[in-house]
């Protein structure tokens, strides 16, 4: 039997972006549409290890993978850079039913998990080192990760509380609580529909839905989970010279 997994493409003149709907999470960028694709398959089978490693029965489909662009957006930025915009891609345009939300908590527990065994014992100085030619140091990334998710929910005009800690690490278990709290309790009428914020809006691309939504959930943590990563990884060969 073959796995077939659906792309969707940001294509600029300096890079694509791709991520497959169907494996939240499992988001990807190429100096080329032909790079991208390459990195995307790759990244679709490290996914479904990534399941099998949280303990989920999955099936071998390395060799049996099959690959296909389902939508494809010609843009005029950059889709590397970061701060671009956020198309709205017709796949995620469908409603969504409580089983979605539910297997997106499931995988935002899986995320977390992976961010707090890389973090949790990590010195002051390793917190606030940063390389050279990167964009944050690792506290400034956990800063953004804790932000960033009550605000991918007020993409769907739903009002949160923000009065946040200061400290690091309870700024993440905060803003999650918050966010499980609402997609535990989430509004049925907010199932379906595109979604216009009211509430920091963007000048480029403003369009939502909760699919959307809650893919970013899971697709924002592990790309930046995958920063801090490479970040440590510079730290430790900067401490073997």
């Amino acid at each position: 039997m073959i796995s077939k997994i659906s792309l969707c493409l940001e294509v600029g003149q300096q890079g694509t972006g791709a991520f497959a709907p169907d494996c939240p999470g499992c988001w990807v960028f190429g100096k080329t549409k032909k790079k991208a694709l390459e990195k995307a398959r790759i990244a679709v089978v490290e996914w479904f290890e990534w399941l099998k490693k949280h303990g989920e029965s999955i099936p071998d489909i390395k060799s049996k993978l099959k690959i296909e662009v389902a939508e494809m957006l010609r843009v005029d930025y950059n889709p590397v850079e970061a701060g671009k915009p956020e198309p709205l891609f017709w796949s995620e345009v469908l409603p969504v039913k409580k089983d979605d939300i539910k297997r997106t908590l499931q995988l935002m527990k899986y995320s977390r998990e992976d961010l707090l065994n890389l973090v949790s014992d990590l010195t002051e100085e390793q917190l606030d080192w940063k390389p050279k030619g990167k964009p944050r140091t690792i506290r400034n990334c956990l800063r953004h990760i804790a932000y960033v998710e009550p605000w991918y929910i007020t993409r769907l005009n739903i009002e949160l509380p923000e009065d946040y800690p200061e400290d690091v690490f309870k700024l993440l278990n905060c803003t999650r609580d918050i966010v499980i709290n609402c997609l535990c309790n989430f509004p049925e009428r907010k199932m379906k529909g595109v979604f216009k914020p009211k509430k920091y809006k963007s000048p480029v691309c403003d369009l939502w839905t909760t699919r959307k939504v809650l893919r970013r959930l899971i697709d924002h943590e592990r790309l930046h989970t995958k920063y801090i990563q490479r970040v440590l990884e510079m730290y430790h060969r900067k401490e073997r010279i």
